[in-house]
């Protein structure tokens, strides 16, 4: 792991403040997560604003935004540095994931539109784009990501999304640095299934479905996680 796909920062011009804002912490996050700033990395504000062509309050926000999210710790005098991972609450992160994930149904469930499916056609697509390329752990992690940003748009609960984003945030670097150890066809197939499954739910407007998919699929990957930490 540690080497992720190389994220365009070129600005558009017609950005807002918003979209400025989530484009950065976006490809910080999965920096991070990626293992590209490895735990123990000091993040440079100045070098990250000239990086991303922005002054460097932006950058301070993302950094607020990525503390809270477990990633990074800010320190007076030290600098913005990332987070060691944390194995300790593994297991129940999982399980509350699972419980959330059963939830996106049940409250404020969202109208599915052409563009959800959309983008749920597109993750496929690259999903079975990389499915010979043995071995790409970095872009199925990406596209991990991107499926839970999706799901994230299906969940109408706002509360629910936050807590379910920051929880996903919470354990992504154990599973990203396990992942090879489930071997490629076992993680390509595993990924494949689930978003097969979830554009099904979503074909029939079932958000309920779709959270009942991801609950399932989240069991999967708590099980192969488990088998790896006990072997570690």
């Amino acid at each position: 792991m540690g080497k992720g796909a190389k994220v365009d920062t070129f600005p558009p011009e017609d950005e807002t403040g918003s979209a400025r804002f989530d484009r950065i912490y976006c490809s910080l996050r999965d920096r991070i997560c990626l293992l590209d700033y490895p735990p123990g990395t000091v993040l440079s504000e100045v070098a990250l604003a000239r990086e991303f062509e922005v002054s460097r309050t932006p950058i301070r926000r993302v950094f607020h935004r990525l503390e809270f999210m477990g990633l990074v710790q800010i320190r007076n005098g030290v600098g913005t540095i990332v987070t060691d991972i944390d194995l300790k609450t593994f297991k129940e992160t999982y399980d509350l994931r699972k419980r959330l994930a059963e939830m996106m149904g049940e409250l404020s469930p969202v109208e599915i539109t052409a563009t959800h499916m959309t983008q749920i056609d597109l993750i496929i697509a690259r999903a079975r784009e990389i499915e010979t390329h043995r071995g790409n752990y970095d872009d199925l992690a990406l596209i991990a990501n991107d499926t839970q940003r999706l799901l994230s748009d299906l969940t109408g609960n706002t509360p629910l999304r936050e807590i379910a984003e920051l929880l996903y945030i919470r354990v992504a670097r154990i599973w990203f640095t396990l992942l090879p150890q489930f071997g490629w066809d076992e993680a390509i197939s595993g990924q494949l299934h689930e978003l097969r499954e979830i554009r099904s739910g979503m074909a029939d407007n079932d958000i309920r479905a779709v959270g009942q998919y991801r609950s399932k699929d989240l069991q999967r990957m708590m099980n192969l996680l488990g088998r790896s930490l006990v072997g570690s």
